[in-house]
């Protein structure tokens, strides 16, 4: 006599290997889009940042990004007293802690890249219009697409924070501010 599986046991077994799958496949789909995850970490770290440097009255004592611009810091960072169009620049990345100096020139290049990879393009200015831009490539300039959000590029990793004389920050694009409010629906 030959021992078989039943039909009732072969339906069990189906059913158990289904609810297998179904919850593999929703971990795949989860996968949060990482673009998004490090610019929001991005904004947190520009947030935080501009918050302590308006704090210390080392750097900015009247607490205004445009008024204290041409004072130098009392501080030394990296051997000098920061002042004038590349203040905000060194004592941004002194904040951020780079572990490197940053290049706060007129160039073309990132000033500075974090040791997550976000490569940091700096205002050089003295806030005279009462705002600046950080330009965010949260993937590196090495690592594609490198584009901006517009309706050629799904999913991209360069983004613009804008920070006025006060601190505040906003952010010009409604794509990188969607990616700022999601809070459940994070996939691609």
């Amino acid at each position: 006599m030959k021992k078989a599986f039943t039909l009732a046991e072969m339906l069990v077994c189906l059913a158990l290997i289904s609810a297998v799958v179904v919850i593999f496949l929703s971990t795949i789909k989860a996968r949060p889009n990482s673009n998004m995850v490090m610019f929001r970490k991005a904004y947190n770290i520009t947030s935080n940042s501009v918050y302590e440097m308006l704090q210390s009255a080392v750097n900015y004592e009247t607490g205004d990004l445009k008024e204290d611009a041409d004072k130098p810091t009392e501080k030394k960072i990296n051997n000098e007293y920061p002042k004038g169009k590349t203040k905000f620049c060194k004592v941004f990345a002194y904040y951020v802690n780079t572990g490197t100096e940053p290049n706060c020139s007129d160039d073309e290049g990132p000033h500075f890249t974090t040791l997550d990879g976000i490569d940091w393009y700096m205002p050089i200015g003295t806030f005279s219009s009462g705002k600046e831009t950080i330009r965010v490539d949260v993937n590196g300039k090495d690592n594609l697409p490198n584009c901006a959000p517009s309706d050629s590029c799904p999913n991209p990793d360069i983004f613009e924070i804008v920070i006025d004389n006060e601190g505040k920050l906003s952010v010009p694009n409604a794509v990188a501010r969607s990616y700022l409010q999601t809070t459940k629906k994070i996939s691609k």
